[in-house]
Order: C-alpha cells, then sequence, then structure tokens
C-alpha cells in the first residue's frame, strides 16, 4: 500500500496507474508460446470420443458393462471400505504412496499386494506366463499405450495394427509420430499371411512393434485363431517384432472356453499383456494392468517417475484383496450369464427389426456386437441422427486405417436390461432403413 501511494519517480505515474496501464492495454491477444513437434502431431489425431453420454436413454456404447449388477455390498465389506476403524485399504495406500517418494523404484509399477494379486489370476485363469516382478498397475490402458509408445517408437518408425483397430490405440502411438501400417483382418482374425518382410538390421524406420487384440478383436469381434497365434509369434521371432497383446475381454468368454493368451503361448518373453477391470468390475473402476518383458520393467518403472509417481493406489489394494479371496472368479461368472442374456436380446431385436438390412457379427465373448451395413450407407451419419433419439452407438468406419472402411455399427449390450436393448432398436431400425441405398440389399460378408 504504501509502495502504491508514494510519489512517483520523474517521468513516472504511481504504480496504482501503471497497473491501471497494464489492465487498459492487455486486451490484445498474448504472444503464445511455440508449442512442440509432439503438440502438433496430436493435433492432427482425430479426437474421436470426447463427448458426454448425459442426454443417452439408450447406451450401445461398446464396453459399457452392467453396472446394475455389480456387488456393491459385498465389494464394500471385503475390501475394507465400510469400517472407518479399520481403514485398511486407506492405510496401506498411504503406505506404497510413501515409498514412492522415497524412491523405491519397484513401488512405482504399482502396490506389491496388487501385482501379485493380479500375476496368479492371469496364470490361473488365462495361463498367462508371468512374475509379481512384471506387472504394471496403471489408470487405464491407454495409459499404458502411450507410456510405452514414448519408450519404444522414435518419430517416423513404423507400427504394425490390426486393420480395423481401436483408433485410442492409433492415437497414443501417432502422438509420437509412428507411421501406422494397417493388416487386414477377416474371420479368423489378424491374417498373418499379410504381415509385412521387416529387415530390422537394413531399414532404421522399420517396424518393431505390432498391437493386436486376439481375444475378442476390436472392433469386429472376431477371435485369433490358435494356428495364427502361434504364427504371429513365429513372424515376430524371426523379424524382431515385439508383440503388445490386448487382451481386451478375454476375460468375458460367453461360448466355449477361451484360447490360451498370447503371453501364455510366448516362451521368449517376448508380449506386452495388457488389461483392464473396467468391464469386468464396473465402468468407473479405471484401472488398467500390464505384463512386461523382464527387460522393459526398470525402463518402464524410470519412465514412471519421470510423469507419474503415483498409481491408483486405493484401488488398487481394494482389487487386490477382491481378487484374494475369490470374489473376482465368483462375480466373472455371474456377469457373463447376464451378458449372454443381453447378447441373445440383442440379436433377436437385430433379426426382427434388421435382419434383411444388417450382418450380424460373431459375439462368442465381450459385451458388443458388429452389425455391418451395405456399401454405400454413411454409420457415422446414422450414428449423428440416432443421438437426436437418445441412442448412442459407436459407427465403424471410422476404425479403418489404410483400407477401404467398412460400414457398421458397434452395439454394446453391457449396460442395458434385455426390454431397452429390444426397444432401442426398435427405434433404431427407421433410421438404419432411410440410411441404406437399398434396404433389401445384403451386406458384404
Amino acid at each position: 500500500e504504501a509502495s502504491a501511494s508514494s510519489q512517483p519517480a520523474s517521468g513516472e505515474g504511481t504504480l496504482a496507474d501503471r497497473i491501471q496501464h497494464r489492465r487498459a492495454s492487455g486486451s490484445a491477444a498474448p504472444t503464445p508460446v511455440p508449442l512442440t513437434a509432439w503438440a502438433e502431431r496430436i493435433a492432427r489425431i482425430p479426437l474421436l470420443g470426447a463427448g458426454t453420454a448425459a442426454n443417452v436413454i439408450y447406451d450401445f456404447r461398446p464396453g459399457i458393462g452392467a453396472a446394475d449388477a455389480f456387488p456393491w455390498q459385498r465389494w464394500r465389506r471385503i475390501v475394507g471400505w465400510q469400517d472407518p476403524v479399520d481403514q485398511l485399504v486407506d492405510n496401506r495406500a498411504q503406505y506404497r504412496e510413501n515409498a514412492v517418494r522415497r524412491g523405491q523404484w519397484d513401488a512405482l509399477l504399482g502396490p506389491i499386494e496388487t501385482r501379485r494379486a493380479i500375476a496368479a489370476w492371469l496364470r490361473r485363469s488365462r495361463a498367462v506366463r508371468c512374475e509379481d516382478e512384471q506387472i504394471l498397475i496403471a489408470g487405464s490402458v491407454q495409459q499404458m499405450l502411450a507410456l510405452l509408445a514414448r519408450l519404444l517408437v522414435e518419430p517416423g518408425q513404423g507400427l504394425i495394427v490390426e486393420d480395423p483397430s481401436y483408433v485410442g490405440f492409433h492415437a497414443a502411438f501417432l502422438a509420437e509420430g509412428a507411421r501406422l501400417q494397417g493388416v487386414p483382418v477377416d474371420q479368423s482374425g489378424l491374417r498373418v499371411d499379410a504381415l509385412p518382410r521387416i529387415d530390422p538390421t537394413s531399414v532404421a524406420d522399420a517396424a518393431h512393434l505390432a498391437v493386436v487384440t486376439p481375444s475378442h478383436q476390436y472392433p469386429t469381434g472376431v477371435t485369433l485363431s490358435l494356428e495364427r497365434r502361434l504364427a504371429l509369434l513365429e513372424w515376430a521371432r524371426r523379424h524382431g517384432v515385439l508383440v503388445v497383446e490386448d487382451d481386451y475381454d478375454g476375460d468375458l468368454r460367453l461360448e466355449g472356453q477361451p484360447l490360451e493368451a498370447l503371453r501364455g503361448l510366448d516362451d521368449r518373453d517376448e508380449v506386452i499383456y495388457l488389461g483392464t477391470f473396467s468391464k469386468a468390475l464396473y465402468p468407473a473402476m479405471r484401472l488398467g494392468y500390464a505384463v512386461l518383458p523382464r527387460w522393459l520393467v526398470e525402463p518402464v518403472a524410470r519412465a514412471r517417475a519421470a510423469s507419474d509417481r503415483h498409481p491408483t493406489w486405493r484401488d488398487a489394494l481394494a482389487v487386490a484383496r477382491f481378487i484374494e479371496v475369490g470374489e473376482l472368479e465368483r462375480h466373472l461368472a455371474r456377469v457373463r450369464r447376464l451378458y449372454r442374456l443381453r447378447r441373445d436380446a440383442l440379436v433377436t431385436a437385430l433379426h426382427d427389426h434388421l435382419g434383411d438390412v444388417v450382418v450380424i457379427g460373431p459375439a462368442e465373448a465381450g459385451i458388443h456386437l458388429l452389425a455391418g451395413l451395405p456399401d454405400g450407407t454413411d454409420d457415422v451419419g446414422i450414428a449423428h441422427n440416432a443421438e437426436q433419439l437418445g441412442i448412442e452407438f459407436s459407427p465403424l468406419s471410422p476404425h479403418y486405417y489404410s483400407t477401404s472402411p467398412r460400414q457398421g455399427m458397434l452395439l454394446g449390450f453391457g449396460a442395458l436390461p434385455e426390454e431397452q436393448l429390444a426397444r432401442g432398436i426398435q427405434l433404431l431400425a427407421p433410421l438404419v432403413r432411410a440410411a441404406v441405398p437399398n434396404s433389401g440389399e445384403a451386406c458384404r460378408s
């Protein structure tokens, strides 16, 4: 206050005058600080899935599970969240965060209790070859992909992806300047015969990473055959390529026995395995996990230290307890039965209302199916018009990268009861028929 009211030096106004002048002249746009090349790359990546679902009545989005089927009371009792005196989870979470602050790099991978529980569960349920120290805990699969992309991909380097595939995969690696190389998918999964011949010693930007979804290919829903799994691993070994296996819906097999994970077939520690609990438990449980090759564990821990020193400790420790008492397997058995009923209801509704228009894809695993549309249909346009009716689903065509995109609707059935599934398709059917060039024309198989 004394400074503001003091007499100014010769030729200057008071401090208050100078502040007022600065405010008056501050209306001009500020000079922006130059953005990095990384920022320029992400500006060119399509921003999909960033909207809200506030007005959605019929939520057919893939990946949205049945939150209403989660055993909330049992969960609270098991993990200790209902007992303010015990506070077991909170105390253990605080202890682990303190370990990170003290520089224990191993704790950067996540709570050892959770890593131990997940490793045992993966060995038991998916025949995954792993030890506790190879497990990474993160907030999501997308977060782990972004971390791996930063560690393993240089700008201009190739990356092999399924075509079509999840656009989130594309975004994580395109942000690091990767060149995507799409490999087509058919009814048996990734076409291994179409994989490129790579000589990593002769081309500096040759691909040495391939991202695949063998258990439930996203978005087509097909399963990679055992023969092709073995062929993919052999191809990767010959060409020096590291395989990233996103075991998408591997824990939600609805029909038959699941095929062994690539990480289970891998006897040379050359597969990175990714998974998440967001569908197995409930959508708000943003907890992902990875099984890393041993040589990659310390680089990942160092990358975590440089970017995100605090995984979701409280949720991670709660999940560990849920697994330890056997409740995860019991819950998965219950929701698989529920999802079979909802899948069957969706298939019946599609047959009843759009049976002569769509081709229904496989739904032996997971909580979505693909309803293929004829050539010339605008699946993005249908999705936009459906939003006006409170219906949300994902169109197929944006998931293609290099090949001519096909049209279709990715219809999730996890979040809706059978009656709402049927009603939603009944409302959607007229929009689809109006958009199909010839509604009697059969789709491409």
